[in-house]
């Protein structure tokens, strides 16, 4: 019996220790401003050179205020010297609530305090260009709080996937406008310096061969073999036996085409061209 004893007190006092032990509760993390950049909206496949509306937001998903909240949105840019610009047309830049401004290139916000669970929209039309790099955009907010928790959702990038009108090359004339630069990245660049600009007139037979009228001893030949069919072009001009430029190419519209050319000859120097009927 006494035995009997020892033991239910011995698993008594096991027992009250575990209980003891699990009503131990941890200390409440302290209030702090939390920053999330939530889903981009807006189409995932947009088609170049056609505005699209695009929107993205910033939440509070913390528990306390967060003070002097500031949004910035990034653009692909283009590879020109000395001046840079914003690689698509940027339009109607809106804002459900402080004041946005397109500054260096960028969309930059200001919204001052955000309260537990308030949102704020930034809203704006944006045309992609047929280019060589990636057409990202990137939202980044900052508060001025210096306890913000979790920094690693103050920033989301976005990669949509651009499609392409068809353009089925028949015969005929087209105007070939081009301009010549270092690690040029798209026709866009060329727009942005008119001066730059010089074309030829190349004329396209359905066999797929190309003829220049302005300059008889060259020559070249054209296809569409790449994907997507029916909105790329390649061509190659030759001079004899010599290829003297290589161009690949999307469709921008039913008419017209832009991409880069590259000259085998000389690795210093690319073009970009737009190719469109006549």
């Amino acid at each position: 019996m006494k035995n009997l004893v020892s033991r239910s007190v011995f698993a008594l006092s096991l027992l009250s220790g575990i209980v003891i032990f699990g009503s131990i509760s941890v200390a409440a993390a302290p209030p702090a401003p939390n920053l999330s950049v939530l889903a981009w909206q807006g189409s995932s496949s947009p088609t170049v050179e056609s505005p699209y509306q695009y929107s993205t937001r910033v939440r509070n998903i913390g528990n306390q205020t967060a003070q002097g909240v500031t949004l910035t949105v990034t653009f692909p840019l283009t590879n020109t010297s000395p001046s840079q610009f914003i690689l698509g047309k940027l339009t109607s830049v809106q804002t459900s609530g402080g004041t946005c401004s397109v500054v260096a290139n960028k969309i930059q916000c200001s919204f001052g305090n955000l309260s537990q669970n308030q949102t704020r929209t930034v809203t704006f039309n944006f045309e992609f260009q047929v280019a060589s790099t990636q057409p990202t955009m990137t939202t980044t907010v900052a508060s001025s709080s210096l306890n913000e928790k979790d920094p690693y959702n103050n920033l989301l990038a976005f990669t949509p996937s651009l499609q392409y009108p068809d353009n089925v090359i028949t015969a005929g004339n087209y105007m070939v406008t081009s301009c010549t630069g270092r690690g040029l990245t798209s026709f866009y660049e060329c727009e942005q310096f008119p001066s730059s600009q010089q074309s030829f007139t190349a004329a396209f037979d359905l066999g797929g061969t190309i003829a220049i009228p302005q300059a008889p001893d060259y020559n070249g030949f054209w296809d569409q073999n790449s994907l997507p069919l029916n909105k790329t072009l390649h061509f190659t001009i030759m001079y004899g036996s010599v290829t003297e430029a290589e161009f690949n190419g999307f469709a921008v519209s039913s008419t017209c085409f832009e991409g880069l050319t590259v000259f085998p000859g000389n690795t210093t120097y690319n073009s970009a061209y737009r190719v469109c009927r006549q």
